[in-house]
């Protein structure tokens, strides 16, 4: 422990800390300034100005003594103890005049206003070591059991305290109690805690034969039997802590059978001899530096809960453990020097110290190298379901991913309510979600999709995509129209009044969806806010969602619009208190007179004065047709053929005689659309052969495991579809016993370019009867509709420069097609609300929808395009704040998002209220008691 005395411990256990303190804290003061008073600001900069004093001049000593080649001073750690305490204490003190209670908890990191403590404990925790070394010469005698029994009276003192004293104490001022007993239990835990590491660093020191002789009888309840009781105790297997599952425990999660074999491991290591044969010294050293990670975890790990150890002494008598890896850590500290030591007559030190190096790298590595795994699997999941290659065939590792899902569950887990029932594990979740989620997270639903395609587990009913609020409606609606002649496009402003009918007290929202006209798209947005005019900010769609659902649950003033799926546009403003009137606009881009719907209420914008160029309109890639121009493309008829969709999922080998009949009924019933037929066996992943002879061969031949992962299905056989220029298309049918079992959340109206005959799919009856079901809409939920002359519908032919083929509706409505291949838009230079910049997104769209596998990238471009165009995409929304404090937490999550995986999430769909850090509950304890102080103070005056 000697070492300790460098001063290069300052700058890895002071200065490091409070300079990602003092970053935290700024980056905080920047999203939440706008809120705070003038006092409160005066608090954050007091503290801010101390808090960077005394890191600079810690850094000034540190250097001194580097320069100067001195050791550490006892009269610093004094010094040290004498400042960071009280610093801590006032801090906890103002903390909520630091972050006041009027400040949106969710605009607040985690629980900032305990990381001072946090991170601040590793200097006292120093300072009281190089108090311990200074005060313990190794030129006198020092008596081991003469600290520990001082250290047993700190606890007796206490009780006694408690139990004679403290209730007759009736001290005139409550504040005076309050602080008396915190100073009380502040010097009493230093005294308690300086006594056991004194005791334990002589024990640990003795050279005396007798020690020698007897060394094992007090290292091995320390470093083995002592951990292993630590963690039993713990995880609930020496008590009713955690009888409620295996998942969580005391302290945290540390139920990994890992934790005990290492515990054993590093234990047998520390208690073994050292003997002066080099190879053996060797093997020890590199065992011991391997298994200190272990000790240096579990110590920092329980560093905050160190003052909590006297008073679990007092109450329980398993208290004493919650000190195990205090002791464990100076052991360990003071073999390894022995052992370093020992091996410098042999080694030079230089080559000793890369030794101890690579060998405490070994374990991180190692869980590094897990952790990555975790994060190849998962992304790998992610890319098969959101971004696939529908030409690829996939094989995923099913045992590897349920692995991975069960961890990422068990990190991401938090329990409401249960200070002390930690579901996570004490940084290493932390550092498990940045490793293998970026620090974002993988939602719950998302959890529930994955499970149902990959194992079949059923899944929950997503709401539907149509929200409507009743009593809360539009009561005034206009229009104004300019024609822009150098874009040959319409701008377009639609102005509301919408007003809540209701007389009833409570806030009521105003959603809608709104279906955009072809070659139409949102360029601007606006929300009064109280008698102000604010205006719309396009953000990244994820973000600007999560800031609406946190706004809207404080009941403030956010509107936002984005897409759903195809064309369709969510509209939702909030809150309208009884019968108020709101007024909102958005405004549009188009190319022709369109006619827009708000909820029954159409309007009109453009008009046929002055119309339009009517011609097609090339970009690049991307081309727009008009009604007009349509007129003059060839009208075509191509042959339908049936594509059958069979269920193969878990269980269902026991249908396959039936769904083999209901097949071969409706052959039976028409013949012609089965020539040329295709069939696809359908679980988690999708096979598909000709329709023959031989097909219900292959079909009981199929591995039926997995969930019936139809939405995946219909996309490969519409991609495989557009991508055949053959005068063919697919008639899918769809052989299940229960569609609403299927993986099919979603309707497909992003896919709409590749049906153009028929917006309909069938699911086939046990009579071998074609039920209709839409693919724009609802697609689980069977429709009322004939399916005669649906097989005999024509459509429009477009030959491209290339000779490639597209095929439009013959429906007199305005169409967009895109070349063949994917598409990636120039970097030319983007103009605002211009409609072909418009055109030329809504092609990147398409495109990112045909090829998915394409979009990791293309997704940041088409964000890039929408936030310089101002033209709202799929992947952008139009969100209207109240303030600038959400502004700033605005763009502080949509960087958080665009750098990290798009396939993940920023939160739940539901928020859930931010529970405290386990390593920091000692500084949760004092501020409850300093805030319920405050509280009966304010009450009493």
């Amino acid at each position: 422990m000697q070492n300790l005395l460098n001063p290069r411990w300052i700058l890895i256990i002071n200065t490091v800390p409070l300079i990602i303190l003092y970053f935290l804290f700024f980056g905080q003061f920047t999203i939440i300034h706008s809120l705070l008073e003038d006092v409160h600001i005066t608090h954050w900069k007091t503290f801010g100005s101390t808090l960077f004093i005394l890191g600079f001049l810690n850094l000034l000593y540190a250097i001194f003594l580097i320069v100067k080649k001195r050791k550490v001073s006892i009269f610093y750690a004094i010094v040290a103890l004498l400042i960071y305490i009280p610093f801590i204490y006032l801090f906890n003190e103002y903390s909520d005049e630091i972050i006041p209670f009027s400040i949106p908890r969710w605009m607040v990191s985690g629980n900032i206003t305990l990381y001072v403590g946090t991170f601040l404990m590793p200097t006292i925790a120093y300072s009281l070591f190089i108090i311990v070394i200074r005060l313990t010469s190794k030129n006198k005698k020092h008596n081991a059991w003469m600290n520990f029994l001082a250290a047993i009276a700190v606890p007796l003192c206490w009780y006694l305290f408690f139990q004679v004293i403290l209730p007759l104490w009736q001290p005139v001022e409550s504040n005076f109690s309050t602080h008396a007993f915190l100073i009380f239990l502040i010097s009493g835990t230093l005294l308690f805690l300086f006594f056991v590491i004194r005791g334990v660093f002589i024990l640990a020191t003795k050279k005396g034969a007798l020690w020698k002789k007897y060394e094992l009888g007090w290292k091995i309840p320390i470093t083995i039997l002592f951990p292993l009781l630590g963690l039993a105790l713990n995880n609930g297997l020496l008590s009713n802590f955690n009888s409620f599952d295996n998942s969580s425990g005391l302290f945290g999660n540390f139920n990994d059978p890992w934790f005990y074999i290492i515990a054993v491991i590093n234990g047998v290591l520390i208690c073994l001899p050292n003997r002066p044969n080099i190879k053996y010294q060797i093997f020890l050293f590199i065992g011991r530096n391997i298994t200190f990670a272990y000790s240096l975890y579990f110590f920092i790990v329980f560093l905050p809960f160190l003052p909590l150890s006297v008073i679990a002494i007092i109450i329980i008598g398993t208290g004493f453990l919650m000190l195990t890896p205090l002791l464990l850590f100076i052991i360990h500290i003071q073999e390894l020097t022995e052992n370093f030591s020992l091996l410098k007559k042999h080694l030079s030190a230089n080559i000793l110290r890369i030794i101890s190096i690579a060998s405490f790298l070994v374990i991180p590595i190692c869980v590094t190298t897990l952790y990555k795994s975790d994060q190849n699997t998962l992304k790998e999941t992610l890319n098969y379901i959101y971004n696939p290659n529908y030409s690829k065939q996939y094989s995923i590792d099913k045992n590897s991913l349920s692995k991975t899902i069960n961890t990422v569950k068990q990190h991401k887990e938090k329990r409401n309510g249960e200070i002390f029932n930690g579901s996570q594990t004490p940084y290493l979740s932390s550092f498990y979600n940045w490793i293998v989620l970026g620090n974002l997270t993988l939602s719950n639903a998302k959890i529930d999709v994955i499970e149902h395609i990959f194992y079949g587990t059923p899944s929950s009913e997503l709401l539907p995509e149509d929200i409507r609020n009743d009593k809360v409606e539009i009561s005034n609606i206009t229009s104004e129209s300019f024609f822009d002649p150098s874009q040959n496009a319409w701008k377009s402003w639609i102005h509301l009044e919408i007003v809540n009918n209701e007389s009833t007290n409570g806030l009521k929202e105003y959603a809608t969806t709104l279906k955009l006209p072809t070659g139409c798209w949102i360029s601007d947005y606006y929300l009064y806010v109280g008698d102000r005019k604010e205006m719309g900010l396009l953000a990244e769609k994820k973000a600007a969602m999560w800031v609406f659902s946190q706004i809207r649950n404080e009941n403030k003033d956010p509107g936002l619009l984005y897409y759903l799926t195809g064309n369709k546009v969510a509209f939702r403003v909030f809150p309208f208190t009884s019968n108020e009137t709101r007024k909102t606009g958005i405004e549009f881009i188009h190319k022709d007179p369109v006619t827009l719907t708000f909820d029954g209420k159409e309007i009109k914008l453009g008009h046929t004065g002055q119309l339009s160029n009517t011609s097609s309109v090339k970009n690049n890639n991307v081309i727009y047709f008009s009604s007009k121009e349509k007129e003059k493309l060839k009208e075509v008829k191509r042959i339908p053929y049936y594509h059958f969709l069979v269920d193969a999922s878990l269980h269902k080998e026991n249908n396959i005689d039936e769904f083999s009949s209901r097949i071969k009924k409706l052959v039976t019933k028409n013949n012609k659309p089965s020539k040329n037929a295709k069939i696809s066996f359908v679980n988690t992943y999708t096979s598909s052969i000709r329709y023959n002879d031989n097909w219900e061969k292959e079909y009981k031949n199929q591995s039926f495991e997995g969930g019936f992962y139809l939405d995946r299905a219909i996309k490969k056989t519409l991609y495989n579809s557009y991508h055949n220029d053959t005068d063919s298309y697919p008639i899918l049918v769809i052989v299940t016993d229960s569609i609403k079992n299927s993986v099919l959340d979603k309707d497909f109206s992003d896919f709409k370019i590749t049906f153009p005959e028929n917006n309909e799919f069938y699911n086939l009856s046990k009579e071998g009867i074609l039920k209709p079901h839409s693919l724009l809409t609802n697609p689980k939920k069977q429709i009322t509709d004939t399916i005669e002359n649906k097989f005999n519908k024509t459509v429009l032919k477009y030959i491209h420069d290339d000779d490639t083929i597209a095929y439009l509706p013959n429906d007199k409505k305005s169409s967009i097609i895109l070349k063949k291949g994917p598409y990636k838009a120039t970097e030319s230079q983007i103009l605002e609300k211009n409609w072909n910049q418009a055109l030329s997104m809504h092609g990147m769209w398409i495109s990112q929808t045909l090829f998915p596998e394409s979009s990791k990238k293309e997704w940041l471009n088409l964000v890039k395009h929408s936030f310089i165009s101002k033209v709202m995409s799929p992947v952008t929304s139009y969100l209207v704040v109240e303030n600038e404090a959400q502004k700033a937490i605005l763009k502080k999550k949509q960087e958080q998002i665009l750098s990290g995986n798009k396939d993940l999430d920023i939160g739940e769909d539901t928020p859930r209220m931010s529970e405290p850090n386990i390593l920091i509950l000692l500084l949760l304890l004092i501020s409850i008691l300093f805030y319920r102080n405050k509280q009966k103070n304010k009450n009493a005056g």
